[in-house]
């Protein structure tokens, strides 16, 4: 297998191993203490405008380039919950709307299944498989004894609950506002289990309209995803645009496999401080889960 093509900001160690080195936005991100804090800012909001002007836009007065964004922490910023509180909420929300005696632990039991057995059973695309919000709370629906129509309002539950946990990137959506003005094209690329109607609905809700983007995939649609890239091949305002540049978390799914897909990409990571909130939150809910009805997930992936 031939070796992926080093990033402007990656070191080849040795086979396998590669040092990846932040730049000076990346890395204010990752040791910023307060995130939302740091996004008012007005100093760091020039540095971030610069970098993206100086990428997306030409010196020959060209037609700019096209602005890609992943969703979630990215344009769409978590709290410090981890996913497992988050699914236990939502077990919760489904057992006070199913009724019928179902209580909250079997309703997140129900929901947990789903989502293994959507990941584990459903369609696979060039040797990828993602899962599906909508299989995920169908199986939950049958599993807990209620009609397939129950799984819609599951799923609306579950987008209730994902807005109460965000909060809209305001410094990023002002950056949108002025590409878009200027006559650049913006999609989102989310790898994630709800299709893209669904998050549509969910930026809907937090005040993110449609008119913000030009094209919004998800992998729980394509079945291929940014981790894997995959998905990349499939954004057809890519194959129009002069060139691409991509905003996102991970330095796999939003780094480096853009830039082998031939894109630009600017990494804007989850603060350190953030990522150990989470840690610690997932630690106390496992601890509850043990204690209140002996259920064991360590071996779970982490927050």
């Amino acid at each position: 297998m031939p070796t992926p093509p080093l990033a402007v900001d990656e070191t080849l160690l040795a086979p396998g191993r590669r040092l990846i080195r932040f730049d000076g936005i990346a890395a204010t991100l990752t040791d910023a203490p307060d995130r939302e804090a740091l996004l008012r800012d007005r100093a760091f909001r020039r540095r971030l405008f610069t970098a993206l002007d100086a990428r997306l836009t030409r010196r020959d007065g060209g037609p700019a380039g096209l602005l890609s964004l992943d969703v979630f922490d990215t344009l769409l910023l978590r709290d410090g919950s981890s996913e497992l509180r988050r699914f236990v909420e939502v077990g919760e929300a489904m057992a006070t709307h199913a009724g019928r005696a179902i209580t909250a632990i079997d309703a997140f039991l129900a929901r947990h299944l789903g989502t293994k057995a959507s990941y584990r059973a459903g369609p696979r695309v060039d040797g990828c498989g993602e899962g599906s919000l909508t299989e995920i709370h169908l199986t939950a629906a049958r599993l807990l004894g209620m009609p397939d129509a129950m799984a819609d309002d599951f799923v609306g539950i579950e987008l209730v609950n994902e807005a109460a946990r965000v909060s809209v990137n305001r410094l990023l959506l002002s950056y949108i506002d002025r590409h878009r003005a200027r006559g650049g094209k913006v999609v989102l690329v989310s790898d994630m289990y709800m299709h893209a109607g669904q998050i549509a609905a969910l930026l809907a809700r937090c005040g993110v309209p449609a008119s913000s983007y030009d094209a919004l995939y998800s992998s729980a649609d394509t079945k291929v995803s940014k981790a894997s890239g995959g998905i990349f091949a499939r954004i057809a305002e890519a194959r129009e645009a002069p060139f691409v540049v991509h905003l996102g978390d991970s330095p796999l799914g939003d780094c480096r496999r853009p830039r082998e897909a031939g894109w630009d990409a600017m990494l804007l990571p989850v603060p350190e401080t953030l990522l150990a909130e989470r840690r610690r939150d997932r630690v106390r809910c496992l601890e509850e889960l043990r204690r209140d009805h002996d259920l064991h997930f360590e071996a779970e992936a982490a927050a």
